[in-house]
C-alpha cells in the first residue's frame, strides 16, 4: 500500500507564486503529519482513537493559515 503522495507544483507566473505554493504545501504537509501523530500516539496509548478531538486539535492550529475549509479536507 502507498503511504505517501507526490505533487507537483507547477506555478506559471514566477517565482514568487511558485514559492507561496511551496510554502503553502508545507504547511499541508505539517497539518497532515500532526493530525497522524496524534492519532498514533492515541492507539499507542491503547486508548480508543478519538477523531472529533484530533480533528478539533488540528482545526484549530491551522485554520488560521490554511482556512477552515481546507483543514477539514485534510483532516
Amino acid at each position: 500500500m502507498r503511504r505517501s503522495n507526490t505533487v507537483r507544483i507547477i506555478a506559471g507566473k514566477g517565482k514568487e507564486t511558485k514559492a507561496k505554493l511551496i510554502a503553502l504545501g508545507k504547511v499541508f504537509v505539517d497539518c497532515w503529519n500532526e493530525f497522524n501523530k496524534l492519532r498514533l500516539e492515541q492507539y499507542k496509548k491503547h486508548e480508543p482513537v478519538d477523531f472529533a478531538k484530533t480533528e478539533k486539535i488540528v482545526y484549530e492550529k491551522y485554520k488560521a493559515v490554511l482556512h477552515g475549509a481546507n483543514v477539514q479536507q485534510v483532516t
